[in-house]
């Protein structure tokens, strides 16, 4: 599993929640962000050693970027992408529902477009941050 198909599921699981009013759902899915978030245990990475086992080789490409090095923060943009979501889905569905009622849809629409297109406008901008 890639961050991309990862990123299409979480961005459709919580539209569907939204849209079918399923709260259990949208707390499942802060849990796992925080959970992703905090322990850098990420679902794509578990997935694909769960079935391909341990010593999968990555392709050239993947292997190590050439700006890992350069990074002011050692701290990596999809960890702090699944933190800054988990904390804008509790603001926006469990804290402001009322006024900020357009949050967590926006956020479902953003990852979901950010998987299909493969292109995360977040991620650019933690990156350019200083994130790894």
């Amino acid at each position: 599993m890639t961050e991309r198909i990862f990123r299409i599921i979480i961005g459709t699981l919580l539209l569907l929640g939204l849209y079918l009013d399923f709260p259990a759902v949208l707390w499942a899915l802060v849990a796992l962000l925080v959970f992703q978030g905090i322990t850098n245990w990420r679902v794509p990475k578990l997935v694909s050693r769960l079935r391909y086992g341990p010593t999968i080789q990555l392709p050239r490409c993947c292997a190590a970027t050439p700006d890992a090095g350069k990074a002011r923060i050692n701290f990596e943009a999809e960890r702090a992408l699944c933190l800054i979501v988990a904390a804008l889905l509790i603001l926006g569905y469990g804290v402001y529902n009322a006024p900020l009622w357009f949050l967590p849809w926006f956020i479902g629409f953003a990852l979901t477009a950010a998987g299909l297109s493969g292109i995360c406008p977040m991620i650019l901008a933690l990156k350019k941050l200083g994130f790894r």
